[in-house]
């Protein structure tokens, strides 16, 4: 490991041995804001063309003694602590192809450099896709959505990455590569190591390909939005509505009022919004069913072309550049108003939208703070709300903290699974050389 009062290597000398080692069009080095992890004035970024010389790569850097921070097309870089100096990205941009596609088997081998957008464009034409709608630029890549765990809305009803991935293959530290699980869906033997590195933000190994199972894609989608001055009158519709033994929508989302609503949302209202999509018929009588169980609370029914146009300008708006501070809180559904009304006192003016089935809210805050002052201000209503989430089992995570990186952890405590955690980290990195010190517990 490196020490403490070693020089770290220049960026060239970096540069130069990864070509000397691999070609010069393996390496490159920026100087402007792709791939930027912190402030740094330079980075190398090392592009290997297959999972076999990504592992090489590794060796070598783990001969060096250089800290790795993994990458995609480099759009989830932001997320996490602050590093403490790296010497090297690697991208696995070039691994991008689709390995095995099966359309008979709802199965698909893809590599980890591909974007999601990508295959399911692909797979669109088959009728299928992965059921996944990840927060994030379009460009992200499959292997970063798996690697941070990413989801979206659709979570409600089609789960995480995790549900989805039955087959992996990882580059280690010391230059080997894994596989774990298969290319069909029934293939579970001893501990499913594709949950392990699910969510690990390549801080174990560095995802090179994966195996998907795949779902047809439904026939028809509508979404019916209630809207309500008072956040209580929605939660307690959402609390019935989960309730429903007949209603299966795919996404519900609660949305607080906005400066800038997406179209049709009134700016001074909250909004339940619901997103169904099934067979015709099915979609027609949950619309119907919604309805009869929000009565009294006035709303609108999407066509299918709004419904769709509608979901893609709320996906951009959640990552609008205007967020300066962006917050994920996960609690128990039921208690989403209690929720809300916490973040209200201490964050007024805060921007909410929650994912209604499963507790999972994210706040939104404009306007990056400019004084320690208000630094130190916000940092502490912060570790009070988390403080008051973790008393009841929650928690909450910043994505994003431009003003705040280095005030307050990222992540918040591991609770009783640090030691574990810890000891996977050495078991799989003892020299803490791939992505050190920007995930939970300072792994």
């Amino acid at each position: 490991m490196k020490s403490e009062q070693s020089r770290p290597p220049a960026p060239e000398s970096v540069l130069e041995k990864v070509r000397e080692n691999f070609g010069a069009d393996r390496a490159e080095l920026y100087g402007d804001d792709r791939f930027r992890v912190e402030s740094e004035a330079a980075r190398v970024v090392a592009l290997p063309n297959s999972a076999e010389e990504l592992a090489e790569m590794l060796r070598l850097a783990s001969a060096e003694s250089w800290r790795i921070i993994p990458a995609g097309a480099g759009t989830w870089l932001g997320i996490g602590n602050p590093s403490n100096g790296f010497e090297l990205i690697v991208s696995t941009l070039r691994l991008d192809r689709v390995v095995e596609y099966e359309p008979a088997d709802l199965t698909a081998t893809v590599g980890a450099g591909l974007s999601l957008a990508s295959f399911n464009g692909m797979a669109g034409a088959h009728g299928q896709w992965i059921p996944l709608d990840p927060f994030g630029d379009p460009a992200s890549t499959i292997g970063a959505t798996v690697s941070t765990g990413s989801y979206g809305p659709l979570r409600g009803s089609f789960g995480t990455p995790r549900d989805w991935l039955i087959g992996i293959q990882v580059a280690h530290i010391d230059g080997r590569l894994t596989r774990a699980g298969g290319k069909v869906v029934k293939n579970v033997a001893g501990y499913d190591l594709c949950k392990l590195y699910t969510g690990s933000y390549g801080t174990l190994a560095i995802i090179t390909e994966m195996n998907f199972k795949l779902r047809s894609i439904a026939p028809a989608e509508r979404t019916l939005i209630f809207q309500s001055g008072q956040i209580e009158d929605l939660a307690g519709l959402s609390d019935r509505l989960r309730q429903s033994a007949v209603l299966q929508p795919a996404a519900m989302e609660i949305i607080s009022p906005s400066e800038s609503p997406v179209p049709p949302l009134d700016p001074l209202s909250w909004a339940l919004v619901i997103r169904f999509m099934h067979e015709p018929e099915a979609v027609d009588s949950q619309i119907a069913e919604a309805r009869r169980i929000g009565a009294g609370v006035g709303s609108t029914d999407l066509s299918e072309d709004e419904s769709t146009a509608f979901w893609r300008l709320y996906h951009q708006s959640e990552t609008d550049p205007r967020w300066t501070t962006c917050l994920r809180i996960s609690s128990l559904p039921a208690s989403l108003a209690e929720l809300f009304a916490g973040a209200i006192r201490e964050l007024p003016g805060t921007e909410m939208r929650a994912h209604a089935a499963n507790g999972v809210v994210r706040l939104l805050l404009a306007g990056e703070p400019q004084t320690e002052e208000s630094i130190i201000d916000l940092s502490q209503k912060l570790t009070r709300l988390r403080e008051s989430l973790e008393s009841r089992g929650g928690r909450l995570v910043l994505t994003r903290a431009a003003g705040l990186r280095g005030k307050i952890d990222a992540w918040g405590g591991a609770g009783a699974t640090a030691p574990l955690m810890l000891a996977i980290k050495k078991s799989y990195d003892p020299d803490r050389l791939l992505n050190p010190d920007r995930f939970v517990n300072g792994i």
